[in-house]
């Protein structure tokens, strides 16, 4: 026979599936940088690996966050990963676009091996290409760099909109990843990157 179920049951039952649910996602910060514990990023479900201050113009000029379908620890554990992938880097000033297309093209020369320098000179000048469609960045803008697996290409986007054209092969995002996480970074940005930083502070809802 069958019961009713009482209205203080099913506020129980309710509640415990919010709480047992990514009803509630997490939301981490750096100073004034909000950072959610996932991403959908191709239609593929992301978790937050790191984050960390990057001084790759200048000290407090960006703060970066890795996303990824699995907890990495290393740069090479990032690189050979299966899947979407996002790198997300928000401005903590106003930014020349050209300033920073020229300065992630330095360090990936300083920390790519020359056989993937080799492989991707192509792609490494559109970078230049990408970052002059726009002047600036504004402070607080928010440029995602995405690997989209099934069509092996790295798009760039500000604030969500397409910047240039998507960039071809299967091995530049890879080699991307080491502007952050080349062994020429500064050792606090790329730990806080794979994981191994101070704790992120978890944001109150």
């Amino acid at each position: 026979m069958f019961r009713p179920i009482s209205q203080l049951s099913l506020m129980r039952l309710v509640f415990a599936w919010l709480m047992s649910s990514a009803v509630f996602a997490t939301t981490y910060g750096i100073g004034d940088v909000r950072f959610e514990d996932s991403a959908t990023v191709f239609g593929q479900k992301l978790i937050l690996n790191g984050a960390a201050a990057s001084n790759i113009l200048s000290a407090k000029s960006t703060v970066v966050a890795l996303y990824l379908s699995k907890k990495q620890n290393t740069q090479e554990g990032v690189a050979n990963l299966a899947g979407a992938k996002r790198i997300s880097l928000i401005a903590l000033r106003e930014i020349s676009s050209k300033d920073l297309g020229n300065v992630l093209m330095d360090r990936i020369r300083q920390n790519a091996t020359q056989d993937e320098i080799n492989s991707n000179v192509l792609q490494i000048v559109q970078i230049g290409g990408i970052f002059g469609t726009v002047p600036r960045l504004k402070k607080d803008d928010v440029v995602h760099i995405d690997w989209n697996p099934a069509k092996k290409q790295t798009e760039f986007r500000l604030n969500d909109k397409l910047l240039g054209e998507q960039i071809q092969g299967e091995s530049f995002f890879g080699m991307f990843t080491k502007v952050w996480l080349g062994p020429k970074v500064r050792e606090k940005t790329r730990a806080g990157l794979l994981g191994q930083g101070d704790p992120l502070e978890v944001v109150a809802p």
